[in-house]
C-alpha cells in the first residue's frame, strides 16, 4: 500500500514547490515493476503542491531520464467530478480499476519534452491549454493550471503511471506497490486511486508555518 505522507518543507528557491512552501509526498515502492532493467519507468514518488494559481506535480524516478533513457512516457489520470471515461486517450493497455477520470496528461523528455492535456465529454478531447512541463536527469515537474483543472475542484483523486509507446501498458502505478503487470502484452491495473485537497492558499501559509514551528521545537 503507497504511503502518504503530508510534509512543511523548506526547498530549495528556484524549484516549483518553494511556489508555496508545502508538499506532500506519495511514496512508491522501488522496484515494483516487471523488469529492473526498467528504472526510467520505475516511480520513486510523487510530490504535489499548489499556490493560488497552479498545482504542481512532480515525479520522482528510480533511474536516470536523460539522454540515452529518455523515451519513457509519464501519464496522470484525475478523477476530479463525477462521470468520465474508464479508457485513456493514449490507447494504453491499462485499466483504472473501476475509475472513472475525467482529465488526464500525457507528458514526455525526448525530443525537446512535451505535454499533452485531455478532457472528457461523451469521449476525451484535447485541452492542452494551462498546462507545462519540466525535467531533469530523474524527475518531471507538471504545472497543472487551476483553470484547467477546473477553478471550482477543491480535492481530487489521481493516478500517476508510466508507460513505452503504443498499446503498452502502464509500466508502475503510483497507487501500488506491487506489480501492476506482469509484462509489456499484459494489460496494468491502477490501484485505489490518490487523493489531493487544495486547501485555500491562507492555510497552506498557516500548516507551513506549523510544521516549521515544530521542527523547531523539536531540534
Amino acid at each position: 500500500m503507497n504511503i502518504k505522507l503530508a510534509s512543511a518543507a523548506v526547498v530549495l528557491a528556484g524549484t516549483s514547490f518553494a511556489s508555496a512552501g508545502y508538499m506532500e509526498q506519495y511514496l512508491d515502492s522501488t522496484g515494483d515493476i516487471f523488469d529492473g532493467g526498467l528504472s526510467n519507468l520505475d516511480i520513486s514518488f510523487v510530490g504535489i503542491n499548489h499556490d493560488a494559481d497552479n498545482v504542481y506535480m512532480t515525479i520522482e524516478m528510480n533511474g536516470y531520464i536523460g539522454a540515452g533513457s529518455d523515451w519513457g512516457k509519464y501519464m496522470i489520470a484525475i478523477d476530479a467530478y463525477g462521470g468520465g471515461g474508464t479508457d485513456n486517450p493514449w490507447g494504453r493497455n491499462m485499466s483504472y480499476g473501476g475509475v472513472e477520470a475525467d482529465r488526464f496528461i500525457g507528458t514526455w523528455v525526448d525530443g525537446g519534452g512535451g505535454i499533452a492535456g485531455y478532457g472528457h465529454f461523451d469521449g476525451w478531447y484535447s485541452a492542452d491549454s494551462g498546462l507545462s512541463s519540466t525535467s531533469d536527469d530523474y524527475s518531471i515537474t507538471v504545472t497543472i493550471s487551476r483553470s484547467w483543472l477546473g477553478a471550482d475542484v477543491d480535492s481530487f483523486d489521481f493516478d500517476v503511471m508510466t508507460t513505452g509507446n503504443g498499446a503498452d501498458p502502464g509500466i508502475d502505478h503510483l497507487s501500488r506497490s506491487d506489480q501492476a503487470t506482469g509484462g509489456w502484452g499484459e494489460t496494468s491495473t491502477s490501484g485505489a486511486f490518490l487523493t489531493y485537497n487544495l486547501p485555500a492558499p491562507g492555510a497552506i501559509v498557516l500548516l507551513g508555518i506549523a510544521g516549521l514551528a515544530g521542527s523547531r521545537r523539536r531540534r
